[in-house]
């Protein structure tokens, strides 16, 4: 059972759900999903195997694999997933290097009716507390950071409360 796996568990309690903001963590857990619908959770979670596949969840790097990189990584058998799978992560990597977060949050509002949203739209990001771009030894940064896991923390909360009462409406019904 994935529960009793100590590398499920400590992914379950320490990553899964936990909002990302960090475009090299988000390329690890889009790279690490895809892999799912081939491999399972314990195998995907030995994380070396795909760190040293996809250069350390580079997405810069793993753009620039080759045709050649591609074919050799499938020829001497040292990667997990199907040559298709392979090729996706690649692809994506690509397409996460040439859409920048403002770009696609600027053309979805767009599409949705808003106006005057141009890529400039990152400012609106960084102010509302979407991209923390607070430097480090800013005070700010770790209190931002702070904001959005009490702010997180409340939404499950919200959410436990809204299963209890689900779970007690159906109990009463039975």
């Amino acid at each position: 059972m994935l529960f009793t796996d100590p590398l499920y568990t400590s992914f379950h309690n320490e990553e899964w759900g936990v909002l990302v903001h960090d475009d090299r963590k988000l390329f690890e857990l889009l790279v690490l999903s895809e892999a799912l619908a081939e491999l399972s959770w314990p195998t995907i979670l030995n994380k070396d195997l795909f760190r040293k596949l996809f250069v350390n969840f580079d997405g810069a790097s793993v753009a620039n694999f080759t045709e050649k990189k591609i074919l050799s990584l499938k020829a001497n058998g040292s990667i997990l997933l199907s040559e298709q799978k392979l090729r996706a992560v690649v692809e994506n990597a690509r397409q996460m290097l040439k859409t920048p977060k403002s770009e696609v949050m600027s053309n979805d509002m767009m599409q949705r009716g808003f106006c005057c949203v141009g890529p400039t739209v990152y400012s609106f990001m960084q102010v509302a507390g979407i991209v923390n771009d607070h430097l480090l030894a800013c005070f700010r940064y770790k209190e931002c950071n702070n904001n959005i896991r009490k702010d997180f923390n409340a939404k499950i909360g919200d959410t436990e409360k809204l299963a209890k009462s689900l779970e007690n409406a159906y109990l009463s019904h039975i």
